[in-house]
């Protein structure tokens, strides 16, 4: 039988591991009881010090890290933040998504084939809210610690289970107080982008129209428009609503999709300087330049993956750690794009020391 190391038992950083990720303590030879005694039981003292994790799991400092989608000016900065935090501590990262947002399938096999590796922990940022709750409850019931960011599933924080969530609330108020100052508290406006599936997309909405209703009585919600995953959908939608409501001051674009969908559609009207555009999460940048995009909402992903990976350390080493952790978006114009504030959310650089 094999020692068992307590939760209690020291352990070194993971800056000093140097055990393969495969290990499997299984695998471990079984070595005769009265010929050489000392000899396992030295071997096995060694191997419970190297372990970091309760229970002799299988060691590796390397953590997964799953996005909605890779290579997009909204996640590459969380992988940036989470690669940055990572190299302070002696982790790895282990970075791959979907191509798709709305392949949720496919980031569900991709969490399965990441479990069976047995990385020391996983970052996720759900597709969608409802598919993953049991993905999720599952990967925790077996004890393997994971971050999810960006949306709350619905499953309560606990020891091997946290969240990094971008204020949403905030954010929707954000709009609604850009929206007021731009019409000067007077005018029409269409909501694009509403997508139940997000939960953290129905908080942003939720919070815009009662800030415009208690805040700014002068505007008027005129049409509201689920949103897609497709940015031809997303422009569709917003052609049909320019084409039917009558008047239209301004456009509100919940998600980076529905706002680029919304400024292509300004632009086949022409109407992008008439219409004041204010989308939600960085994507398409040029237009703040020229005007075409007022304002754009944006998350902090950089800090969000940062955060995240400072969770899951704190998680792997059995560690007390912050149950839900919310990170306020930042309101991007063309008069403070260039500011260091906005370009450390935008940073990708990965590959480069902090």
């Amino acid at each position: 039988m094999y020692y068992q190391p307590s939760r209690e038992t020291v352990r070194p950083p993971l800056a000093r591991l140097r055990t393969p990720t495969d290990y499997d303590p299984d695998s471990v030879p079984s070595f005769p009881a009265r010929r050489h005694s000392s000899r396992a039981k030295s071997l096995i003292a060694c191997f419970a010090l190297l372990s970091p994790f309760p229970a002799c799991n299988p060691v590796s400092n390397t953590i997964a890290v799953i996005p909605r989608s890779c290579g997009t000016v909204l996640w590459e900065p969380e992988h940036a933040g989470a690669q940055h935090a990572a190299q302070r501590n002696g982790m790895n990262v282990y970075w791959n998504a979907p191509m798709r947002e709305d392949d949720v399938a496919g980031q569900i096999d991709l969490l399965e084939k990441v479990v069976s590796r047995k990385y020391a922990g996983i970052i996720l940022t759900p597709d969608q809210t409802l598919p993953l709750r049991s993905p999720v409850r599952r990967i925790v019931e077996r004890g393997v610690p994971l971050v999810v960011v960006g949306t709350y599933l619905g499953i309560a924080p606990n020891e091997r289970l946290s969240y990094v969530l971008n204020d949403d609330a905030a954010g929707g108020q954000m709009a609604a107080r850009r929206i007021g100052k731009i019409l000067d508290g007077k005018g029409s406006v269409v909501i694009l982008g509403i997508n139940p599936q997000l939960s953290g997309i129905t908080i942003r909405g939720r919070s815009l129209e009662n800030t415009l209703a208690q805040e700014f009585p002068g505007i008027h919600v005129v049409a509201r428009r689920l949103g897609y995953y497709s940015v031809a959908q997303e422009q569709q939608v917003a052609e049909d609503v320019l084409h039917r409501v009558g008047s239209v001051d301004a456009i509100v674009a919940l998600s980076h999709v529905s706002t680029r969908g919304a400024f292509y559609a300004l632009v086949e009207f022409g109407r992008a300087q008439s219409i004041k555009l204010v989308g939600f999460d960085q994507d398409l940048m040029p237009p703040l330049r020229t005007g075409g995009i007022d304002s754009v909402v944006m998350e902090s992903t950089y800090d969000m993956g940062r955060i995240a990976m400072e969770a899951m350390e704190e998680e792997v080493y059995g560690r007390s750690v912050s149950g839900i952790q919310v990170v306020p978006p930042i309101l991007m114009t063309g008069d403070n794009i260039d500011s260091p504030e906005i370009q450390r959310q935008l940073r990708a650089d990965w590959w480069a020391p902090e």
